[in-house]
């Protein structure tokens, strides 16, 4: 039903896409989350200062930044042939994924960052087999630096754009040093503005705060968020395991995607470590990968029906989990 409808690139998914959102964050414009979180970036306080004011206004921001996120990262998938034909499914699946918990459906750091991580990662995409990069090396750098900015643990996948520069163009320094010029530019603009007003140390303190020890963190969840966490992570697992499969006998660019992605996957892992807290929207970047990987998997399922049982048992549980509060 849902994944047949979805595999094919029906424009009609437009329009579904969005009605499939709205059952999943009913309980958000219900009953609204807001994230406090006190090591909030500067750019993130100015723009989430006037969202937080009004709940549903939150809610709806929100909601569609999520429809957004997963539309455009749905086009970089299909132009760039990482998967073997254009579909909605990774539109589909990261906005699951981005909605799978009710902590998860408001304006937080996480959120936003995923949008500027979305363009990097199509930044390098988009350097394969191109004569000159440097425009990309340089967006690639800049749009990483606005999501740390917003999410500081994104700055752990800085490494991803030399990765990315290896396994997509052959050597060349300029790229390299254009992509950490594009990462220095709107820092630079901070730290000047720190610097002026007599900020700096504080602003230094700030980012050294996600390098120490934080509190040991709760996992006091109701029986409802186990159930579901347990049938993600088994479609999880399906979709790595058939993901080496196409590593293995895929094309080259094939080859070359989902090894990046795959190396995406790894440091985004690698950025919850310096999260300030092991909340759900920390773990918002896995969302990226996880996507491209689940919709890679649904997509050459030789059994059509047991992908709908699966995917339909998941979102039931993503339900559950969020109303299991009001029974």
């Amino acid at each position: 039903m849902f994944i047949r409808f979805f595999k094919d690139n029906n424009p009609s998914s437009f329009f579904l896409l969005p009605a499939m959102v709205a059952v999943l964050w009913i309980v958000s414009f219900i009953e609204p989350t807001q994230i406090v979180n006190s090591q909030q970036t500067m750019l993130y306080t100015l723009l989430a200062k006037p969202v937080m004011v009004y709940p549903f206004i939150n809610s709806l921001v929100s909601f569609l930044i999520v429809v957004a996120e997963g539309l455009v990262l749905n086009q970089i998938v299909n132009s760039s042939e990482i998967i073997t034909r254009r579909t909605f499914l990774p539109a589909l699946f990261y906005i699951v994924w981005m909605s799978n918990n009710p902590s998860l459906l408001c304006f937080h750091p996480a959120l936003i960052a995923n949008l500027f991580l979305i363009l990097c990662l199509n930044s390098l995409l988009t350097s394969f087999r191109r004569n000159n990069a440097f425009s990309n090396a340089f967006d690639a750098g800049l749009f990483l630096a606005f999501a740390s900015m917003l999410y500081f643990p994104s700055i752990i996948l800085f490494p991803v754009i030399f990765i990315g520069l290896i396994i997509f163009r052959t050597y060349n320094w300029r790229e390299w040093l254009i992509s950490i010029l594009g990462f220095a530019v709107p820092y630079s603009f901070v730290f000047t503005y720190y610097f002026w007003f007599d900020k700096l140390p504080e602003y230094w303190k700030h980012i050294t705060s996600y390098f120490v020890y934080h509190d040991k963190p709760s996992f006091d969840f109701p029986s409802s968020f186990y159930l579901m966490f347990v049938v993600g992570c088994f479609i999880v697992l399906l979709a790595l395991s058939q993901m080496m499969n196409f590593i293995r006998s895929g094309s080259q660019k094939t080859k070359k995607n989902l090894i990046f992605i795959n190396w995406f996957l790894l440091f985004a892992i690698l950025s919850i470590a310096v999260a300030p807290d092991l909340v759900s929207p920390n773990y918002s970047v896995l969302a990226i990968p996880l996507s491209v990987f689940t919709a890679n998997y649904f997509l050459n399922m030789k059994k059509e029906w047991l992908g709908e049982l699966l995917f339909l048992f998941f979102q039931v549980t993503i339900l559950i989990s969020d109303f299991s509060k009001y029974f």
